[in-house]
């Protein structure tokens, strides 16, 4: 497994990806096997912490994104959205289908426990501020940063995990950079792993 990656609407998984996963289930979800073992250790070091962790989303297959892609785009038109303003608006948070890492089972939407959806503050709770500080250290990084958006093409998701292995999440997240740039900058080193 490539645990590098990048997946985004400029770079879509190859056919038949899906096919090359093996998933295992962690709080309910799945995701590649390598990252759910990760997963389960941080959340498991979260806890010990007296931090508990909630997981919205894991894997998603591309039938489930582009019901999960419909249903925003119709939720946006019934605000008066046109549908190109409403697929614009959706595209900031949502991938296409073919184009979401949540189809690569490398990708956690992460919350607290009582949470039922994103929280959009999520950053500012314990549980924000804990994997802001220790995430890396499993092999996660916080894929779409402030201030990113321009690069990465995706709002701010405070909630949005990524797993990519441990020595590049820890250069990743101390360099204050983000996936795209890493892979730009560090391609030729990581690549190959």
């Amino acid at each position: 497994m490539n645990y590098l990656i990048l997946v985004n609407k400029f770079e879509p998984l190859p056919a038949g990806f899906a096919d090359s996963i093996k998933l295992k289930e962690v709080c309910g979800r799945f995701f590649e096997s390598q990252t759910a073992e990760c997963l389960e250790q941080m959340l498991s070091a979260a806890s010990s912490d007296g931090i508990g962790i909630g997981v919205l989303s894991g894997y998603r297959s591309e039938d489930y994104q582009q019901m999960l892609w419909e249903k925003e785009v119709s939720r946006e038109m019934g605000k008066g959205r046109s549908y190109e303003e409403a697929k614009a608006f959706v595209g900031k948070t949502l991938a296409l289908p073919g184009c979401s890492e949540h189809s690569t089972g490398l990708a956690a939407d992460l919350c607290t426990p009582s949470a039922d959806d994103v929280e959009p503050l999520f950053h500012k709770t314990p549980q924000g501020k804990w994997l802001c500080c220790h995430a890396h250290e499993y092999g996660f990084i916080l894929r779409y940063p402030r201030l990113k958006e321009h690069i990465t093409g995706i709002d701010h998701e405070p909630w949005h995990y990524r797993y990519v292995g441990q020595e590049a999440a820890r250069l990743i997240t101390e360099s204050g950079i983000c996936l795209e740039e890493f892979l730009h900058f560090y391609s030729d080193k990581y690549t190959t792993c």
